[in-house]
C-alpha cells in the first residue's frame, strides 16, 4: 500500500522538483543499512540533481553567489561506521561530496553511541524494540543532568567507532567532517555551561585531528535546537548549522537554521524520489 501511494505520487514528482529547482535542497542519512538501495539512490542523484560540497554552501552563504539550479547537498549524522565501509566506496563510485556529523566522544573509542545502548540493552532485558524506543525518547526529552544520570545505569557496550585515520581518509575523498556535539545531549534541554562544555570538548578532538577549521559547521543532535542554544553556538564560533526538519530551504537561507530533507538508504526509489522532490516534505507538513 505504501509504495502503492508513492506510484500515485510519481507522475507530480519531475512538477515540485522544477517548482522548487532554485531552493538548496540537504538530504539527512544516518547509517548505511542497504548498500544496494543506497547506490541506485545515488545513481538518480547524480543524474537528477547538482550535488554540492559543503565549501560551495558556506561559498554560497557568504557572498550570494548563485549556485547551479537543483543544487543539493548530502548529509550524515552520528558517523555511523557504516558510512565509512558501505558509504565511503559508493560516493567515491559517484564522485559524490558529502558530510559527515560526529560525535567527537566516540572518535577512536570502542563505545556504542548512547541511543544504540539503551535499546541493544533493554533488548537484552526482554523489552521490545517500541518499549525500548519509547526510553530513547523519554531521555530525549528530559535535562540533560538527568540524561547523564540515568545512562548511568545502564551498562555500556562495545561497538566499531571512526579512527582518526578514517576521518582523514573520509576528508581526503571529498567527505567534509562536520560537528554533531561531544555525547549528543539534546542542545534544547542543556543549559548554557552544558552546552559551552560540549563545545570545549569537541572544538578540542577537532583541533586534535587537525581539522579544527571543521568545528564550525553543525548539526543539531535530533534537530533540537532553541533561541538560546543558537544564540550559545554563535558565540561558540558555529557558522552553519543544521536542522533535521524534514523541510525545504528557503531562497534565502539563515546559516543557523539549514533545513534538511530525512531520508534513509533503504528508502524504495520511488519513495526517495518523491521526498527529495520536495512534495513528500510539503504534504507531509500540510496534513499534518
Amino acid at each position: 500500500m505504501r509504495q502503492l501511494f508513492y506510484g500515485f505520487l510519481l507522475p507530480f514528482n519531475s512538477i515540485f522538483k522544477y517548482f522548487t529547482k532554485g531552493t538548496i535542497k540537504v538530504l539527512a542519512y544516518h547509517g548505511v543499512k542497504d548498500s544496494q538501495a543506497f547506490e541506485l539512490q545515488l545513481n538518480y542523484l547524480s543524474r537528477a540533481y547538482n550535488v554540492i560540497s559543503l565549501k560551495q554552501l558556506n561559498h554560497h552563504i557568504e557572498t550570494k553567489q548563485k549556485l547551479p539550479v537543483n543544487s543539493l547537498l548530502i548529509t550524515f549524522d552520528d558517523g555511523d561506521i557504516s558510512i565509512f565501509k558501505e558509504g565511503l566506496p559508493l560516493l567515491k563510485k559517484y564522485n559524490l561530496p558529502a558530510i559527515v556529523f560526529v560525535i567527537t566522544d566516540l572518535i577512536n573509542s570502542k563505545k556504542a553511541f548512547w541511543c544504540k545502548q539503551v535499546v541493544e540493552t533493554l533488548q537484552k532485558s526482554g523489552k521490545t524494540y517500541v518499549e525500548a524506543r519509547k526510553k530513547v525518547n523519554h531521555l530525549k526529552n528530559i535535562p540533560e543532568s538527568e540524561r547523564k544520570s540515568e545512562l548511568q545505569n545502564i551498562p555500556q557496550l562495545e561497538d566499531e567507532q571512526f579512527s582518526t585515520e578514517m576521518i582523514l581518509k573520509l576528508k581526503k575523498n571529498n567527505i567534509e567532517i562536520g560537528n554533531h556535539t561531544h555525547t549528543h545531549p539534546m542542545i534544547n534541554n542543556c543549559s548554557v555551561a552544558e552546552i559551552e562544555q560540549e563545545m570545549k570538548e569537541s572544538r578540542r578532538v577537532f583541533e586534535n585531528l587537525g581539522l579544527k577549521e571543521n568545528f564550525s559547521n553543525f548539526a543539531y543532535p535530533n534537530g533540537n535546537w532553541n533561541l538560546g542554544s543558537e544564540k550559545v553556538l554563535i558565540g561558540q564560533g558555529v557558522k552553519t548549522a543544521f536542522l533535521f526538519d524534514h523541510k525545504l530551504n528557503k531562497k534565502i537561507i539563515n546559516p543557523m537554521r539549514i533545513s534538511r530533507i530525512r531520508v534513509n538508504t533503504y528508502t524504495p526509489l520511488r519513495e526517495f524520489k518523491t521526498k527529495v522532490s520536495g512534495l513528500h516534505p510539503i504534504l507531509m507538513h500540510l496534513f499534518k
